[in-house]
């Protein structure tokens, strides 16, 4: 009676764990990834990896270039938010256009004449008030919208908010009326930029000249943080990069682990430290490892099975191999 109990609980025991004495096709994939953060901001001007790489720590991944920003028009810097040294993340500072005003108009009450109806982008205007003609200014015609028109004033006096009538020559002649607008203050252009100030070449007041250097923002490099596969790298040359951005993932030489797919009953036997053997692919040795993890959802009713192997064994990623799970 005692042997048929013992057969009997050596038969169930088979029975129960049928699924640990097979042998598992997997590949090697990253059990976890290590961020890689800019320190600086600036430019991507040269990259000194690829993805896949085995990197050490303090190892160069890419090369910033510092950025200069210079000014795109004429103006006067109305307001800096920032000073050397500072780490800034947005606006730094704004400039107030030489052309201080924007005229919105129309070709209402232009004299009527085909010629005088049809405005042209580029052309010169001249403009004054409709109250008493004091008020006048001259401007260039940037952007046309059917009957609609904007112009930029390049020079004169008016008041933010009058009427004015435009022309088309200084003297005003009224079969030269092109159209009539109404006066805005020009908007001013904001500067932005990101990481440390290094340089700063201008005060609030300042006069610019278009194309003149008005700060600069540090550059540097990204180093690798420790040792292992560059895994991923989310930036090419010629990209921006903000401080703290992440840029890259790296996969240390001890989270490389085995994954294998395996169905939802053999899943239910597997305990995180349960013991392992994996085999490379072209070797024949069995090498001692751990189950590491196992997913909590299933994929097409298949649970992901990470599998650590003992030691740093220096592995690829997407290498194949094979796992047999030996239990607790």
């Amino acid at each position: 009676m005692k042997n048929r109990l013992i057969a009997l609980l050596a038969a169930l025991m088979i029975l129960g764990a049928p699924a640990l004495a097979e042998v598992y096709a997997g590949t090697t994939a990253a059990l976890y990834t290590v961020p890689v953060r800019a320190d600086a901001a600036g430019v991507v001007e040269a990259l000194n990896a690829v993805v896949g790489q085995r990197v050490e720590a303090g190892d160069r991944l890419a090369a910033l270039r510092a950025e200069r920003t210079f000014a795109t028009q004429d103006g006067t810097v109305a307001l800096v938010c920032a000073e050397t040294g500072d780490s800034v993340d947005g606006e730094v500072l704004e400039l107030t256009p030489m052309e201080r005003y924007t005229l919105r108009c129309t070709v209402d009450k232009a004299y009527q004449s085909a010629e005088s109806t049809l405005v042209h982008s580029g052309e010169t205007v001249y403009a004054r008030c409709t109250s008493d003609g004091t008020h006048r200014a001259v401007g260039r015609v940037t952007q046309i919208d059917g009957a609609e028109f904007t112009v930029l004033t390049l020079g004169g006096e008016l008041y933010v908010g009058e009427t004015v009538y435009l022309y088309r020559d200084a003297d005003f002649t009224a079969a030269q009326r092109v159209g009539v607008g109404t006066v805005l203050a020009a908007d001013s252009e904001v500067y932005e930029g990101a990481g440390k100030l290094t340089l700063l070449r201008v005060s609030a007041g300042d006069t610019v000249e278009r194309g003149q250097l008005l700060y600069a923002t540090d550059g540097g490099e990204i180093a690798a943080p420790e040792g292992g596969i560059l895994a991923s790298l989310s930036r090419d040359i010629g990209d921006a990069v903000a401080e703290g951005d992440i840029v890259a993932e790296i996969v240390p030489g001890d989270a490389v682990c085995v994954e294998i797919s395996v169905d939802e009953q053999t899943a239910a036997t597997l305990r995180t430290g349960d013991s392992a053997r994996i085999t490379l692919a072209g070797q024949e040795e069995e090498l001692p490892a751990t189950v590491a993890a196992i997913s909590a959802i299933a994929d097409s009713d298949q649970y992901t099975v990470r599998v650590l192997p003992a030691q740093d064994l220096s592995l690829p990623l997407g290498m194949s191999a094979s796992v047999r799970i030996t239990g607790a």
